[in-house]
């Protein structure tokens, strides 16, 4: 009696493919330029991407640039679909931690003028964003945003400070988004 060979189906392949090792392989017999032409490309298509490279690489940005970036991540961060409102719609939390660390950067270099109008800005795309929202998950997000700039307008000279605390309480269209502190800062109890 002759045994016949089975041929493997494929539950029995015997060789299991990675895909991220196929990619390595396929890398590794790229020259240098290439790989940095494909990255710079996967960059300019994917903010996460992007993001990710500049804070691996260290990349310290000029202010104008940091201010661009701030701008579209708060536009990107606030932004959602018309149709979902009064519903628990998604929102882009990597977003409102880039806007985060963008105000931190721009607080440390001193840029509080920039400072002060992208947090006016952030109050008002934000509250509108938590108050079409059902339960306003993105809440917490704004404050953490909001919340270092507070602290460091507090060394600001007082008028000045006032001022803009009054304006974010005037922007903030739902009314309990950092509310003590800016009325603390406002001195209006």
């Amino acid at each position: 009696m002759s045994k016949a060979k089975r041929r493997p189906g494929p539950k029995q392949a015997s060789v299991k493919f990675n895909e991220t090792a196929l990619i390595h392989s396929a890398l590794a017999k790229r020259k240098k330029g290439e790989l940095i032409d494909l990255l710079v490309t996967y960059s300019e298509n994917e903010v996460s991407i992007r993001r990710d490279l500049e804070n691996r690489l260290g990349i310290e940005k000029p202010v104008g640039l940091m201010v661009g970036d701030i701008e579209s991540a708060i536009a990107t961060a606030t932004d959602f679909d018309t149709r979902e409102i009064n519903y628990n719609f998604s929102y882009d939390h990597e977003s409102y931690e880039a806007v985060e660390k963008g105000l931190r950067r721009l607080v440390e270099l001193g840029e509080f003028e920039e400072v002060k109008r992208l947090c006016l800005e952030l109050m008002k795309q934000g509250s509108y964003q938590v108050e079409c929202s059902d339960e306003g998950l993105m809440t917490e997000e704004i404050e953490s945003c909001l919340k270092p700039v507070i602290q460091a307008i507090r060394q600001e000279s007082s008028d000045r400070a006032k001022r803009w605390a009054t304006a974010m309480l005037a922007a903030d269209r739902v009314g309990f988004i950092c509310e003590k502190p800016l009325r603390k800062l406002a001195e209006i109890e």
